[in-house]
């Protein structure tokens, strides 16, 4: 078991911002005033998106008159600034997330520089506020995010984001393991029961949900689910389980032998990420669970 150290966690932060960057982080992230860096709005006239997004990118307007090497320089110039803020703003947004006690073990130095290089380009106010819970996260356990966890979150765009934010509301851990899951069904081994019923399984529809299967596949392509459905072993009657949905907690015990759950399960990474999201449980989610497992499961 790792000591516990009086020093702050955002005394840590501070610590490692001044040794490793050189600069002290400000204690709330500045609103950058900047047109160049303002959104571009759906609604703003084609002309002007292209002359914002020229002017982030340093290239003049047609009538300029500096030289290629000066516009080389200035490109140059306004990406280092744009990444200099970027890694500011996260650093900052960190501080906010970081807790009062933490390990006395030292964040890994390397760990810490591929992060900083990783960040340099988000941009994202969104993804900004996930990369700032992993740092925090970090200094509080330190070893808790693989750097293949972070490489997987730098591929990952806003979309991709979002999909999981939808995934995370409708995922459990379990007690038995602590790896997240999504449970959409169950299949009933050849028995008289089926026989006399015609009923071998009962799916979920996920899109229901907001979970469409284009989604869970794009999950599936970067790294976040596996990508084959999970079988539970086959369940014994009064065999206990409990599911963690964020807050609640669902306990229930199998009714019947024969039944097998299925799940989709989260990697390595995906279970890393899975307790930052803090995304609500989907209510309706759970209530059709409940109802489409009530033959096989007795839930209390």
């Amino acid at each position: 078991m790792n000591k516990i150290i009086s020093a702050s966690g955002q005394q840590r932060l501070l610590k490692l911002a001044r040794y490793h960057l050189g600069a002290p982080v400000a204690g709330k992230a500045a609103e950058t005033s900047n047109e160049a860096n303002a959104d571009i709005s759906d609604n703003t006239p084609g002309n002007a998106k292209h002359q914002q997004l020229a002017a982030r990118s340093g290239a003049p307007e047609p009538a300029g008159e500096l030289t290629l090497a000066q516009r080389v320089s200035r490109r140059l110039q306004m990406q280092r600034e744009r990444q200099q803020q970027n890694l500011e703003k996260t650093m900052a947004l960190a501080l906010e997330y970081c807790p009062e006690r933490v390990s006395a073990q030292e964040v890994d130095p390397d760990w810490f520089a591929q992060y900083c290089e990783l960040v340099l380009d988000i941009s994202n106010s969104s993804m900004q506020q996930l990369w700032a819970k992993i740092l925090a996260g970090e200094i509080a356990t330190p070893g808790r995010f693989s750097l293949k966890t972070l490489q997987t979150l730098k591929q990952m765009s806003h979309k991709e984001a979002q999909s999981l934010q939808l995934a995370a509301s409708l995922s459990c851990r379990s007690r038995q393991e602590q790896s997240g899951r999504i449970y959409f069904g169950y299949i009933r081994k050849p028995s008289l029961w089926q026989l006399l019923t015609g009923r071998s399984m009962a799916l979920l529809n996920l899109s229901q949900f907001g979970l469409s299967y284009p989604q869970i596949l794009n999950l599936v392509d970067i790294g976040i689910l596996h990508n084959v459905e999970i079988e539970s072993g086959e369940l014994q009657p009064g065999q206990h389980f409990s599911w963690q949905f964020q807050s609640q907690t669902l306990e229930c015990t199998a009714l019947q032998r024969g039944v097998v759950l299925q799940y989709y399960k989260y990697t390595a990474v995906g279970t890393e990420l899975l307790p930052l999201l803090n995304s609500p449980t989907h209510s309706g989610y759970l209530a059709a669970l409940q109802q489409q497992l009530a033959t096989v499961l007795n839930f209390k």
